[in-house]
């Protein structure tokens, strides 16, 4: 992609500037869809009905498009805020978070924290059909940017509408805070002339759009816009007051108070990476609500003396696992014993899972490294950590019945007495299932490991690291195994994207750690999953 025809400012859907009435926005839509049963994406008609509905709930003027396109606006904003999503069939998925502002649950504590932790990246943003993409540098929490600028005292407690257009709107990161308070009073101590060279050189390197000779003051058209609705949004949180059409206010009076929420919202609520995973999966974690989202056990070691520092260490040993959840306090402790001495094991192992708050999710660290790993043998290790953390009993290269020779990567035991074999393909493109290495699973891996331990090998799979092909032979490898060993024994190919996934899945869904691998077996079926979606709709179908 084009570096400047990338989006390097903020940017917001914005059909409806004021979060008070995004309640009224999901009830119109339920409306409209028939309690969402019609299908959403391609249908016009519906798209149309949406706008007619938010007329009548009096939110929308009533000016109905002739293509539907005012509503799909709409329908982006309650993306843009992880209310819903439209599922693979087209479908729109309400968020639990959406479920409660439809119920008329703790409507304004749930829509202010979706308003504190919108997000670049996020799901609506990271869709196929939204263009300009945002620049893949952007990860940043705008609305809380904002309130933290505001509330600082270098600025003496504001930032005016001109300032957030030019400077904070092209901050891309939550730690440029400071970057962005000096050249907000870099710009404050310049004289006009200096100023106006300062926009220019502004406009000049952020804006994605094509340039004139008016440089700086189109830039500021096309964005003030969108500065002036992320101010009336910061206002929603009681955390700022927005001076109109000039300013944002922060309350020196309550600064600490102000500091304290803020680092709690940013303990409960974690950045979510969960785009690495699944659009859906982000947008359902994005899409909690206030009494279901639980803080990380991380957040509760206190930061005082030095404990800060085990903090830190320990996340630093700890973040080579996918879950803490899915641990028992012997494997955490076993990670830290060549780090810690027993007594800062024992504090840790206290302060993090015996904390009154469960471990939410699946570690963020584990997953860009999984996603991002370039070694074969520790893509292959981390796999083997994802099925552990699935409830599997897991062998790590494991030798033959003969005993010899290590043929397969992983051995995954569940229910006792049955096991599968795994391999990870670390493949930087796409890994092509063929022929020869269909037959060599068949002929050689099933064949040898086949009585393993006394116990019953009743599946085999491929872990791809990317994209994969040559799904239909996994039914051939079953035919051949069957005639080799005499025993059905199913396949499956699925991604490293889409195993995470469902790890994070069953986390967020409270299912069992017993329960995890056999629900995961039922969607061994000659088949591939390329992503979470589909591998769920298969478990739904078999259920």
């Amino acid at each position: 992609m084009n570096e400047k025809s990338t989006r390097k400012v903020w940017f917001i859907t914005r059909p409806e500037r004021d979060p008070r009435f995004h309640q009224e926005a999901l009830l119109a839509l339920q409306k409209a869809t028939n309690d969402f049963r019609l299908k959403w994406a391609g249908n016009r008609e519906v798209h149309k009905r949406y706008e007619e509905e938010l007329a009548n709930m009096g939110i929308k003027r009533n000016n109905i498009s002739h293509d539907g396109s005012g509503g799909r606006t709409w329908m982006a904003m309650l993306k843009t805020f992880s209310y819903c999503y439209v599922d693979d069939d087209g479908y729109i998925r309400l968020t639990k978070v959406g479920e409660k502002l439809i119920q008329g649950e703790k409507v304004y504590e749930n829509t202010r924290k979706q308003v504190l932790t919108l997000q670049y990246p996020n799901a609506y943003f990271l869709e196929p059909g939204f263009r300009p993409k945002f620049d893949e540098g952007f990860r940043i929490r705008p609305v809380l940017f904002l309130i933290k600028l505001a509330n600082d005292e270098r600025l003496d407690f504001y930032v005016t509408k001109e300032e957030i257009t030019y400077f904070a709107m092209t901050a891309q990161k939550d730690s440029q805070l400071d970057e962005i308070v000096h050249k907000i009073l870099a710009f404050r101590k310049a004289g006009t002339r200096e100023r106006e060279e300062m926009k220019q050189d502004i406009a000049a390197k952020f804006d994605h759009r094509e340039r004139s000779d008016k440089g700086a003051r189109d830039f500021y058209e096309a964005h003030s816009d969108v500065a002036h609705t992320f101010m009336l949004i910061s206002d929603y949180t009681g955390l700022v007051e927005y001076i109109r059409g000039k300013a944002l206010k922060g309350d020196s009076s309550r600064i600490n108070e102000i500091k304290q929420e803020i680092a709690e919202i940013e303990k409960r609520y974690p950045f979510n990476t969960r785009y690495m995973i699944s659009l859906e999966r982000m947008a359902e974690n994005s899409g909690l609500d206030v009494d279901s989202y639980k803080a990380s056990r991380y957040g509760n070691i206190k930061p005082a003396a030095n404990s800060s520092k085990l903090r830190a260490k320990a996340e630093r040993i700890l973040a080579q696992f996918p879950s803490i959840e899915s641990m028992s306090k012997e494997e955490i402790a076993g990670a830290l014993q060549k780090y810690l001495s027993p007594r800062d094991i024992e504090k840790v192992i206290h302060e993090i899972v015996e904390s009154k708050d469960d471990f939410e999710g699946i570690n963020s660290d584990f997953v860009e490294a999984y996603l991002n790993e370039k070694d074969n043998l520790a893509f292959e290790d981390k796999t083997g950590q994802i099925f552990s953390a699935l409830g599997f009993d897991v062998a790590m290269r494991p030798k033959a019945k003969n005993g010899e020779r290590t043929e397969i990567e992983i051995i995954a035991g569940y229910g006792g007495s049955k096991f599968g074999i795994i391999d990870a393909k670390n493949y930087a493109g796409k890994f092509p299932l063929s022929s020869s290495l269909a037959s060599h699973m068949a002929s050689e891996y099933i064949p040898n490991y086949t009585g393993y331990e006394g116990k019953e090998l009743t599946f085999f799979g491929y872990v791809t690291a990317n994209d994969f092909s040559g799904e239909r032979n996994l039914e051939k490898i079953s035919d051949k195994a069957k005639r080799i060993t005499g025993n059905p024994i199913s396949g499956f190919l699925v991604t490293a994207r889409t195993l995470l996934g469902f790890l994070d899945y069953c986390i967020e869904n409270h299912v069992p750690l017993e329960d995890r691998a056999e629900l995961f077996v039922k969607a061994v079926k000659n088949k591939g999953y390329k992503s979470l979606e589909a591998l769920l709709r298969e478990l739904k179908e078999t259920s």
